[in-house]
């Protein structure tokens, strides 16, 4: 009795307390030992691959970063055969646009801000960036174990110019960022328009992470998803 008590017990705190997801974990159950083939897209300073770089082994590691002294930082920082690094802003369209870097560099994007985080407004500069297409890069024959997308508005573009890829099931495991709100002018909620793209290719909602507030309201989050055969 005193055991199914604690059970029942266990069964409404894990209920009614949310708690965040380990990442470390999840991606060790799905990945186990195996050595993996990444794509970081909007590495800004290295963050993510650092990360994974401490639970596994590259194949191969591809970083896509428009800020130059951010992309040449994740070079010198790394110095391997493995991995490639590009100083390119990824898209669903080709050639060259304005990228405007913030004093906080994670917030860096091909849009301005808008008025949602004031204090995030430092302009540092304003540069021209070569726009490619995921397609572009990456053929059918590579098989990517995972994929993150962290891209400040353009993430739903960036997934329209991988269509192939998606396609052709060349991704195991995607790492989006969704927002439920607009952050920069020109760009808009992607949550419902990301979910809905991808269900189209059978990838699947499995996990969500750092989830952002603003005024009590959800502003954006890391989210999981996974092909499901």
């Amino acid at each position: 009795m005193l055991l199914k008590y604690y059970q029942k017990l266990d069964d409404a705190i894990s209920y009614l307390i949310s708690s965040a997801v380990d990442e470390k974990k999840l991606l060790k159950k799905i990945f186990k030992k195996k050595k993996i083939i990444v794509v970081d897209i909007g590495s800004n300073e290295g963050n993510f691959i650092d990360f994974l770089g401490n639970i596994f082994l590259f194949k191969k590691a591809f970083c896509f970063e428009p800020i130059k002294e951010l992309s040449e930082k994740i070079k010198e920082k790394y110095l391997s055969k493995n991995m490639t690094v590009s100083n390119v802003a990824l898209s669903n369209k080709t050639g060259k646009s304005f990228f405007y870097q913030y004093s906080v560099t994670s917030t860096s994007s091909l849009y301005k801000q808008n008025n949602t985080y004031k204090s995030l407004k430092d302009l540092h500069k304003t540069f021209k960036v070569e726009k490619n297409k995921f397609d572009n890069l990456f053929n059918k024959n590579l098989k990517i174990d995972i994929c993150k997308i962290d891209a400040q508005g353009e993430d739903y573009n960036i997934l329209l110019g991988m269509k192939k890829n998606l396609k052709n099931k060349n991704i195991r495991l995607l790492k989006v960022e969704l927002s439920l709100t607009s952050l920069y002018k020109g760009s808009s909620s992607n949550f419902y328009e990301i979910l809905n793209y991808l269900k189209l290719y059978k990838y699947t909602l499995i996990s969500i992470s750092k989830i952002k507030y603003k005024g009590n309201k959800l502003v954006f989050m890391d989210a999981y998803f996974e092909y499901q055969k």
